[in-house]
């Protein structure tokens, strides 16, 4: 068997781009995210790791680089915001299709829609959030901030649960489960982060000084902790959005463009000795149920019938007959 060229191959990031895509919507999310959150972080790091206040602790938050360098944080934050709610919309718009696993139940479909409001929302937070930096807006800045937080949590929640509701729709798509599986870690982990955030945050007021019965070392090392794991909470969203890139990798593969093609190729390669694309479905069989083959002979009948003028009484068994000794069968067209 010849080996399939790369644009054929649904293994490949070449094949999406030809016949899907929408991967590169998260794809672009997590990979501007990632190199905005580094760029601020290197700036710290290149500054001598600076305390932009005298009230900051030894390890600052994203918030306070972010003020330093507003400009950056803004456009990095509104790019990966305008790629996050595109990738959602593709998604749903690729189910309505039925192009990914689509939705049965009512609550699906409930809950991928509570999932792009609130990813609209959070993504709104991150924007007001870079937009009123920490020193000038601080009390605008850390409610967005909250926002931000709450609103993409939200969000991955309930897609993870409509993902987790598909797979006991859709047994067979083994990576509805296993992204469902990803998705639930990286809720939890963040969840876990940003309680531990909120927490060490609250004890000394995001301050280094001396605070509430707590020495300025003490609260110097717990206010650290508390953009340590702002930092974290950073990086995971970076997986988070890697996630979205394996929900939408399936549709290259449902793609119709890509299904004509892969046939042709088989059949000039020698893959078969008809052009109905049967071999291309052979690949994936969850395009080529018995439904769908019923359907097929009840047109092909119907064909031969309305041009010979049989009749398409069943009882007399004429055009089933007849339709054993047709010259011209009727050739599927690869949907």
């Amino acid at each position: 068997m010849a080996r399939l060229p790369l644009y054929l191959n649904t293994r490949t990031f070449t094949s999406h781009l030809f016949f899907g895509p929408y991967i590169f919507f998260p794809l672009f999310a997590a990979l501007v995210w990632l190199g905005g959150i580094l760029a601020l972080l290197g700036l710290w790091v290149k500054d001598g790791k600076p305390r932009y206040r005298g009230d900051e602790a030894s390890v600052v938050f994203i918030s306070d680089v972010g003020a330093v360098h507003q400009t950056l944080f803004i456009c990095f934050s509104a790019v990966t915001s305008a790629f996050y709610i595109t990738a959602l919309f593709a998604e749903r718009w690729l189910r309505h299709v039925d192009r990914l696993p689509t939705d049965l139940r009512v609550r699906e479909k409930v809950f991928d829609w509570l999932a792009i409001v609130f990813c609209i929302i959070g993504s709104a937070g991150l924007i007001l959030c870079s937009c009123f930096n920490a020193f000038d807006h601080s009390t605008i800045h850390w409610s967005m901030a909250l926002v931000f937080i709450v609103g993409v949590a939200l969000s991955a929640i309930f897609q993870t649960g409509e993902l987790w509701s598909l797979h006991k729709d859709h047994p067979d798509r083994k990576s509805l489960l296993r992204n469902s599986v990803y998705k639930w870690i990286i809720v939890v982990v963040a969840v876990a982060c940003a309680i531990t955030f909120g927490a060490t945050y609250a004890v000394c007021g995001g301050n280094a000084y001396a605070y509430n019965g707590h020495s300025a070392s003490q609260c110097n090392t717990i206010t650290s902790v508390a953009a340590a794991m702002e930092w974290t909470i950073a990086f995971i969203l970076f997986f988070y959005f890697l996630t979205l890139v394996a929900d939408l990798w399936p549709a290259g593969k449902s793609s119709e463009r890509y299904m004509r093609r892969l046939a042709r190729w088989q059949e000039k390669h020698g893959e078969g000795d008809d052009f109905t694309g049967r071999r291309a479905f052979g690949e994936y069989p969850d395009r080529w149920m018995d439904g769908a083959q019923l359907r097929e002979e009840a047109m092909r009948r119907d064909m031969y019938a309305r041009n010979t003028g049989a009749s398409l009484d069943t009882g007399t068994g004429s055009v089933a007959r007849a339709s054993e000794h047709s010259q011209a069968p009727m050739m599927r067209q690869v949907v």
